[in-house]
């Protein structure tokens, strides 16, 4: 179940196929501030705790960002996907819900990276680093990955939200 406050206008996150409420904040936050890196907007918002947004608001902007975006509940299981995920790993929608994220994991993914995002996943912590993934088709890839716990007015763990982005090699 996903609902953050009582202001948002869902039940849950997977009822409503929409954002976090933190997501949410971009539509009203300063201009000045738009110019800083999304994962720094939303860390920002994340560690405010500033939920009380319409998600209607931000349902298109989530959706067509060119980098995806990965929400999972807080077992890490994958609850929603934007456009960006399906273009960077071939996988629809359809196909990564319900999944842990690491079935884009493969033989060249770094053990040591695997261990360093359990390990900050387990401590409710942001992570950030690189790792190497592999589409549906298996082509490998490098991407860039920053993690945000998620959590409600009472400090508990409701979901993961994950930014990625290819890079160079």
């Amino acid at each position: 179940m996903f609902c953050l406050s009582s202001n948002t206008h869902c039940d849950s996150f997977r009822d409503f196929h929409s954002a976090t409420p933190l997501l949410a904040a971009y539509e009203f936050m300063e201009i000045s501030r738009k110019d800083a890196l999304e994962f720094e907007l939303f860390e920002s918002f994340a560690h405010d705790k500033q939920w009380a947004f319409d998600l209607n608001k931000v349902k298109r902007f989530l959706q067509d960002r060119k980098n995806s975006i990965v929400i999972t509940c807080k077992n890490q299981k994958i609850e929603w996907v934007n456009k960006g995920f399906s273009r960077m790993t071939g996988y629809e929608s359809g196909e990564a819900l319900g999944q842990f994220p690491r079935f884009l994991q493969g033989k060249e993914t770094s053990s040591e990276a695997k261990i360093k995002i359990r390990n900050k996943l387990n401590l409710q912590e942001k992570y950030s680093g690189k790792i190497i993934n592999y589409r549906k088709n298996g082509e490998k890839y490098l991407c860039k990955v920053d993690i945000l716990p998620v959590f409600d007015k009472q400090n508990s763990l409701v979901n993961f939200i994950a930014f990625e982005h290819e890079v160079e090699k």
